[in-house]
């Protein structure tokens, strides 16, 4: 954890506990499984007491799964010893029918559930364990290596068959066939090699509305599992970067087939996969300067669907493929005058197409009217009818219940309350939109897969986490009890406050959020350090109740908080989930809007709490968000004192993701707003502290931080750089506590002296 040297043990103390803030809030979000017949379990009392409950969402009625006392003795005696704790030995479950299969401690376990006998499986013999080759290690996903369009790629796991009998990954390039059988591999290509390689589509991580992190898996097998969708991806014509590593006795450097803005991306080519005939059919697509998601197949496997974007995604398009020939054809086509999409949504698997059941068409998200609202077409591509409207925005699509006739989606419903993350439903043959959660706040949704019933975790910043269960048609049914905070209030933490104040423009209302100090006294003046992204992809602004685990970069703001600073999260103009006219404010002006947006509220915010110091005001951000730590600091000296800057991109130039946002690439019309987004030439003009963190092995960031010390070096400019050796876009554990570490000191020395 960081040496504090400025603050007092105590306040170091709370610092360092707030960094693993999540561990300090018990209960309050209640996650469940569905249960074929429509009710749901879920654990409690984890890890000392654990017990499974049922609920029945027909009858209200909760239950115990297991007999926690029969369990115990059952399992007690078989191994000849007294179980620690005092719940059942488990907290998750397979279902095997008659019984359940459980671990514990390393050994898996056989439940009966009429008698609750206990007996253990047959554990993997010698030889199986020294050659691999367990029942586990033989049937289970592996994981493979996508390629990508960025520098890095995630390890993904293979898709397996609709008949269970294989899975589906990449190897050397090409297709390879995972049997589940017996464990073996069989090459289903040959032609793959390096730039010019297989792919196909597994899991995806991206984010909800309201902050939460989601997995998206659009399985690439048709039903009959005879077929695949699958790619090529094409990196031949994008040039080549290098990155060099220093760590080991001799420097490797690494070729790296990034696109710089206006260079040629990768290339995607769809193909039709027959696994039996180890046939691979071309679909006849363009696919020059095209981003591609793939959306599923029919249930009869006759037909798949895609999209493919621009490049510069102001065109979404969806196609359909013959299951049997390849043969495609354009269903329905948008363009927009800016972009339509946001890119990181596309990289993240949010298309915003849904297919409907039985071939009833698609819903079409559009904000042709200003607002991202869903519209019904056929698979002829004729509108059928539009399904929301309103001055608000439709997030995402959780469902569709063909039977009952209702879609099912999240919203930001209420126009007073713009973040707040509504559930709601609305007739698919057209009618009024219900909201389904009544009250304030951002609700995390669990919808049952029979569309019965749903359960909605609620929560608003300066109130705790608290699950609900409904009935699909909004009624209440069962409240749980709201999350523990206890640990955090020994702390001193203060309630954050929500707040709205005008944009720069005098007009526009835009909202965030300020965290308090520890033992919050009004009539003290802190010290203030602002977070900010500021790019139009994502909302910064933690509208819910903020207390993350994991990783302690994301708590590091909650934290400060412990070591006296009001900290301040908002999103200027330009940013997503608002209207089309709000976001449109970031098109070909990338920089100035969110400074000015930034300034006027943090003044605004001190007009009437004297308790923040405007005098000392520092900013931070990473990505993006470095870059507009700078920009802040350039275009408003008078505001920001110090910066922390973290893994900052400052050039325009550098990236082919910035299209979307100028326009595309640089050309006669969108020159100007590249050449004023860039910051190297301003470079000269900065007066507050700043420090630079980076790491060597991040791709453009670590160029552009390079050449921005390079350009304040020039200019004499006292500043800080702080290099991670061979770290990327994100920092290992070590590496972040180092940098938590440098980024308190920093703000330490120039805002506390």
């Amino acid at each position: 954890m960081p040496d504090i040297s400025r603050n007092d043990a105590e306040q170091t103390k709370r610092f360092e506990a707030f960094l693993d803030m999540g561990s300090l809030v018990k209960g309050g979000r209640v996650a469940v499984n569905w249960l074929p017949d429509g009710r749901f379990c879920y654990v409690v009392d984890a890890p000392h007491n654990v017990a499974i409950k049922r609920f029945d969402p027909r009858s209200g009625k909760v239950d115990d799964m297991f007999d926690v006392a029969r369990v115990r003795d059952a399992l007690s005696a078989l191994l000849g010893r007294p179980l620690p704790y005092a719940g059942l030995p488990f907290t998750s479950f397979t279902d095997a029918g008659e019984a359940i299969l459980f671990q514990f401690e390393g050994t898996t376990y056989r439940l009966n559930r009429e008698d609750h006998a206990i007996a253990a499986e047959p554990a993997p013999n010698l030889m199986e364990q020294l050659f691999g080759r367990t029942p586990q290690q033989l049937a289970g996903p592996r994981e493979f290596f996508r390629p990508s369009y960025h520098a890095e790629v995630l390890a993904v796991p293979e898709m397996p068959s609709p008949d269970g009998k294989m899975l589906i990954g990449l190897k050397d390039h090409d297709l390879a066939l995972h049997y589940t059988g017996d464990g073996r591999t069989e090459m289903l290509t040959g032609d793959g090699e390096r730039y010019h390689g297989w792919d196909i589509e597994s899991l995806r991580i991206g984010h909800a509305a309201g902050g939460s992190l989601v997995h998206r898996t659009v399985n690439p097998w048709s039903p009959d599992s005879l077929r695949l969708f699958a790619t090529k991806f094409d990196q031949r014509q994008v040039p080549v970067q290098t990155r060099t590593h220093l760590l080991k006795r001799y420097d490797e450097v690494e070729e790296v087939r990034v696109a710089r803005t206006g260079d040629p991306i990768p290339v995607i080519e769809p193909y039709l996969v027959d696994v039996l005939q180890r046939k691979a059919i071309r679909i006849d697509v363009p696919t020059e300067d095209q981003m591609l998601l793939f959306l599923g197949w029919t249930p009869d496997a006759r037909r798949l669907y895609f999209m493919l974007f621009s490049r510069d995604a102001h065109e979404a398009a969806l196609y359909e493929a013959d299951g049997v020939t390849g043969a495609a054809r354009l269903i329905h086509q948008e363009r927009g005058d800016s972009y339509i999409r946001i890119q990181h949504q596309i990289v993240w698997g949010r298309p915003g197409c849904t297919l409907l059941p039985d071939r009833g068409g698609f819903l079409w998200e559009s904000e042709a009217d200003g607002w991202n609202h869903l519209y019904h077409y056929d698979m002829d591509g004729g509108l059928q009818r539009r399904l929301t409207d309103g001055d608000w925005p439709v997030l995402d699509v959780l469902g569709v219940d063909a039977q009952g006739g209702h879609v099912y989606f999240t919203a930001h419903h209420d126009p007073a309350r713009p973040y707040d993350v509504h559930f709601c439903r609305v007739p698919l043959n057209g009618g009024a939109v219900q909201r389904l959660t009544p009250e304030a706040g951002v609700h995390e949704i669990q919808l049952a897969p029979d569309f019965g019933s749903f359960v909605a975790t609620r929560s608003l910043p300066d109130m705790a986490p608290q699950s609900e269960v409904r009935r699909s048609d909004g009624t209440l049914l069962h409240r749980f009890d709201p999350a523990d905070i206890s640990g955090l209030e020994k702390l001193g933490w203060t309630p954050p406050e929500q707040f709205s104040v005008k944009a720069a423009d005098g007009e526009t209302d835009i909202w965030g959020v300020v965290f308090k100090p520890a033992n919050f006294d009004p009539d003290v003046r802190y010290p203030v350090i602002e977070w900010i992204y500021g790019g139009p992809q994502i909302v910064n602004t933690p509208h819910y109740f903020y207390a993350p685990a994991g990783s302690p970069i994301y708590a590091v703001n909650p934290a400060l908080t412990q070591l006296g600073y009001v900290v301040v999260v908002l999103d200027a103009r330009g940013t997503p989930e608002r209207s089309k006219a709000f976001q449109q404010t970031s098109y070909r002006e990338w920089r100035r809007h969110v400074g000015n947006d930034h300034a006027a509220a943090l003044k605004a915010l001190a007009a009437d709490r004297p308790w923040m110091d405007i005098g000392r005001v520092g900013i931070w951000g990473h990505s993006w968000g470095g870059y507009h730590t700078v920009a802040c600091m350039l275009d408003h000296p008078d505001v920001y004192r110090a910066g922390v800057a973290s893994a900052p991109g400052f050039e325009p130039y550098d990236y082919f993701i910035y299209e979307p946002y100028f326009g595309g690439p640089p050309g006669p019309d969108n020159a100007a707003a590249y050449e004023d987004a860039s910051l190297f030439a301003d470079a000269p003009g900065l007066q507050g502290d700043l420090m630079i963190a980076t790491g060597s092995s991040d791709m453009c960031p670590w160029q552009n931080a390079n050449k921005m010390t390079d350009a304040l070096i020039r200019a004499r400019i006292n500043h800080e750089f702080v290099l991670l050796p061979d770290e990327i876009h994100g920092y290992g554990a070590k590496q972040e506590s180092y940098f938590i570490d440098k980024l308190v000191r920093h703000f330490d020395r120039y805002l506390k002296n």
